[in-house]
């Protein structure tokens, strides 16, 4: 996932799983239930994040 963000030049990495649970993985890896994603839930992916 490091090196994904690196090569990419990604701000943030979003992990969806089959779980129920939201959790930070790293600074810049969040892992987020995939039912959010099937409520299009977008803000719950992909909260606006505050430049360091």
């Amino acid at each position: 996932m490091q090196i994904a963000l690196r090569d990419l030049k990604l701000e943030h990495l979003v992990v969806l799983y089959p779980g129920t649970r939201r959790y930070v993985l790293s600074d810049r890896v969040t892992v987020v239930p995939l039912a959010a994603a099937a409520e299009d839930r977008a803000k719950t992916l992909f909260p606006k994040r505050r430049k360091h």
